[in-house]
């Protein structure tokens, strides 16, 4: 080994250099210290997209190194992207569905663990874990109360932040010390690839306007060290062959009126609504076109994703119109959400009825998206 080799760990001690970060460190450390014995939960919000994947695995990382046993990552909704299963499945990120029974289970505790934010912090339309954090770390224009951990800064991604807070850390051994960031630590260069991908889809490629010096300088870091192979996997992801199925369904029934476009593919099988936020992102390459709505019945719910790049239109305000609030969330351009049916199973009813039903909600989601979008 070269002796640039050797003193590579010595280089990685040098922090982004984010203000926001280094002033809630100490606080951040001393909270984690004192409450080593609860488990801590790392919670994604609805969805979780890249960033919040890749933050959260990387504080499972920050608090593992600081002591804490027993570290969960939670999240609602699906991770229903194709990219975003991709980034899971490759960096085996071990997040898990958050169910009522974890929260029955919670509310029973004398001793209630640490609930960690990532990416988010309440009040936020799109979490739905019911336990307040103790901890959040988030670069959307937010606040949170006094009495939270907040380590927050209005860049390009929480992936940064978390790379800095990494950076941050004291090492921890005297005689042979041992580092937060070290590519060479067991699921590192994985947790490192994870966060490479959240700031490169979060910045959408260092092109979104919240980007920030600090996340050039995170992601030139870990660029260093990531593993190229998961990599382009993630990022050259794979699909199956029902997605150009559904391609087809939705260049059929699109209704196209520039810039604006809304498509629906009818009833599909619930397993492959990954299909829907692919095919908004790739309708949105259509030449002439701004803002897309893509939907289906899957199962017992009716899924959406919208995606825009118009100046005048808000994500989350055309979800909220839509599908009506609290039933999706929706950031940079880009969101999703769900409407469950609660009341009957679409898959019980006879051929007459699901037309019937899909002839309805053509008609609404269709009525709905021109009187936001032609405003």
């Amino acid at each position: 080994m070269s002796t640039t080799e050797k003193q590579a760990p010595e280089i990685l001690l040098s922090p982004i250099g984010n203000k926001r970060v280094k002033q809630k460190k100490d606080q951040f450390c001393s909270f984690v210290n004192e409450h080593l014995s609860r488990p801590f939960y790392v919670c994604s919000h609805d969805n979780p997209d890249p960033d919040s994947l890749a933050s959260a695995y990387g504080m499972k990382r920050i608090l593992n190194f600081l002591g804490v046993e027993v570290v969960e990552i939670y999240y609602c909704g699906e991770i229903s992207h194709p990219q975003n299963r991709a980034m899971q499945n490759v960096l085996n990120i071990p997040a898990k569905k958050w169910t009522p029974a974890l929260a029955e289970e919670v509310n029973r505790l004398e001793e209630k663990p640490v609930f960690v934010y990532v990416d988010c912090c309440q009040p936020q339309k799109n979490m739905s874990i019911p336990f307040e954090p103790s901890i959040a770390i988030d670069h959307h224009k937010n606040t949170a109360p006094k009495n939270v951990v907040f380590i927050h800064d209005e860049i390009g991604s929480s992936s940064t932040l978390i790379v800095d807070l990494m950076l941050l850390m004291p090492p921890s051994g005297e005689d042979t010390p041992s580092y937060c960031f070290d590519p060479d630590a067991e699921t590192m260069k994985e947790i490192i690839t994870a966060l490479a991908i959240g700031i490169k889809t979060d910045t959408l490629d260092f092109r979104n306007e919240t980007t920030a010096e600090d996340d050039f300088k995170a992601y030139k870091l870990l660029s260093r060290y990531i593993s190229d192979d998961k990599f382009q996997k993630i990022v050259n992801y794979e699909l199956p062959p029902y997605v150009f199925d559904a391609e087809q369904v939705a260049w059929t029934n699109r209704n196209q009126n520039p810039p604006n476009l809304i498509t629906g593919l009818g009833f599909i099988d619930e397993a492959r609504s990954d299909c829907i936020p692919y095919l908004a992102d790739k309708m949105m390459r259509l030449q002439g076109i701004q803002t897309v709505m893509v939907y289906a019945i899957a199962g017992r719910a009716l899924r959406t994703s919208v995606r825009t790049a118009s100046a005048s239109l808000d994500a989350q305000n055309l979800l909220d119109e839509t599908i009506g609030e609290k039933n999706g969330g929706a950031k940079h351009g880009a969101g999703g959400g769900t409407v469950h049916f609660h009341d009957f199973d679409p898959d019980e009813m006879n051929d007459e009825e699901r037309a019937l039903l899909w002839s309805l909600t053509k008609s609404v989601m269709e009525r709905k998206f021109r009187k936001v979008t032609e405003k």
